[in-house]
């Protein structure tokens, strides 16, 4: 599906982003956003069958920034990323 949306953006015009990727998007921000809510480091290790090391507080780490930047952009900026990145745009 890529059908356009009908959702403007802060200049008044009409966004770009199909559905298909706002639908991604916004899905993909929440669950990173409630896995990092409800994990910690030792749930994270588990989940990706990691030893706990030093490596492995690194990628936690780096899941906590990915979740945190995920926060920076709404669902339509990130969509239009995913449309780009798709050579859709």
């Amino acid at each position: 599906m890529t059908e356009r949306g009908e959702i403007y953006n802060h200049n008044g015009k009409a966004t770009a982003a199909s559905f298909e990727s706002r639908d991604l998007a916004q899905r993909f921000a929440t669950a990173i956003g409630e896995f990092n809510w409800q994990t910690d480091y030792l749930k994270f290790c588990e989940l990706l069958e990691l030893e706990p090391s030093d490596y492995a507080y690194e990628q936690y780490q780096y899941f906590q920034q990915l979740a945190e930047s995920l926060t920076r952009f709404n669902a339509e900026s990130l969509a239009k990323m995913i449309d780009a990145g798709l050579g859709r745009k």
